[in-house]
């Protein structure tokens, strides 16, 4: 009769304890030294954009937007995105964002 009941109570405490939460999916792996999605909003993606627009020859009006922006860590942290101008213009522009704050203009093209 005691094995029985041994049974029976292993089996309705098993029944009671707590389910273990399913895992957390991973977060994707980070590439050191690759580009990485940036949020445009960011408050160093808009100074980098204000930057580099102006150092974008005259003509274009004001920038409008970032419409994509990435970073990648090297000495401080290139940003590398594309900006739209008042006039519907596009330009593809890499800033590095030095260590000690200031900026650097590396690429700076029109878009198609």
């Amino acid at each position: 009769m005691v094995p029985a009941l041994t049974v029976v109570l292993c089996a309705a405490l098993a029944a009671c304890a707590p389910k273990a939460a399913a895992p957390t999916p991973a977060p994707a792996p980070v590439i050191v030294g690759g580009w990485q999605p940036a949020d445009t909003k960011d408050e160093d993606v808009i100074a980098a954009a204000s930057y580099a627009a102006g150092l974008v020859p005259s003509g274009h009006g004001a920038m409008a937007e970032v419409t994509s922006a990435e970073t990648q860590v090297v000495a401080g942290t290139n940003i590398r995105m594309v900006l739209r101008f008042a006039d519907g213009s596009h330009w593809k522009a890499t800033v590095w964002h030095r260590l000690d704050g200031s900026f650097a203009l590396t690429e700076a093209e029109p878009l198609p």
